[in-house]
């Protein structure tokens, strides 16, 4: 009797470029999120941070070469003529912030303030996020507010999507703090996302 050849050894299905693309990504959002957080800490340097993080997600997905030291570059840049526009937005969520705690006690139509002071809290978070994920290299900064505004009223969904996010990692870092470093890369692709979807317009 003839003796069956052996069947060919089964070779494992190589992974879809998609689903490596994707890993890729997340892992490297986790990076740039750490890489964020940490350049953030001082607080007056937080929006030329995310700045230089969105600029470094933008270049990963296009496939450009960009490492950590091309985000701090980046960051250092957009640093320059940041100082007046962080240190107001700094100064406008500190007084919302004492609106916030003032309407926590025994006053009339307390709620109302609580409610409108988180909601002008939302928006300026909001303006100011987006302002640094549209941040190119030469931009002014006074500029990329006022065009974060119109942005930001006219595409209330990408609004929406960025506060969100930021909602998230603020609860993430109340639960467990130490994913507040990774989590900031959740807001930064989060505004590469929102720009990605919102239509250029002539």
């Amino acid at each position: 009797m003839s003796r069956r050849a052996p069947a060919p050894a089964r070779r494992a299905a190589p992974r879809p470029a998609g689903a490596r693309d994707s890993f890729e990504l997340f892992a490297e959002t986790l990076l740039t999120g750490v890489v964020v957080a940490l350049l953030a800490l001082p607080l007056v340097t937080a929006l030329p941070a995310v700045a230089g993080g969105t600029e470094h997600l933008r270049r990963h997905r296009a496939g450009e070469v960009s490492g950590v030291r091309v985000l701090l570059r980046t960051a250092r840049t957009a640093l320059r003529g940041s100082w007046a526009v962080s240190a107001a937005v700094l100064a406008a969520l500190a007084l919302l912030g004492f609106n916030a705690l003032v309407a926590t006690g025994p006053l009339p139509g307390a709620r109302v303030l609580l409610a409108a002071t988180a909601l002008l809290g939302a928006g300026v978070l909001v303006v100011a996020l987006r302002a640094a994920g549209s941040w190119r290299p030469g931009a002014s900064w006074p500029a990329l507010v006022r065009a974060a505004a119109r942005t930001s009223a006219a595409d209330p969904g990408g609004s929406a999507l960025v506060a969100a996010s930021a909602a998230f990692v603020a609860v993430l870092a109340w639960m467990l703090p130490p994913l507040a470093l990774p989590g900031a890369g959740v807001v930064v692709l989060g505004l590469v996302a929102v720009e990605a979807r919102r239509p250029r317009t002539a």
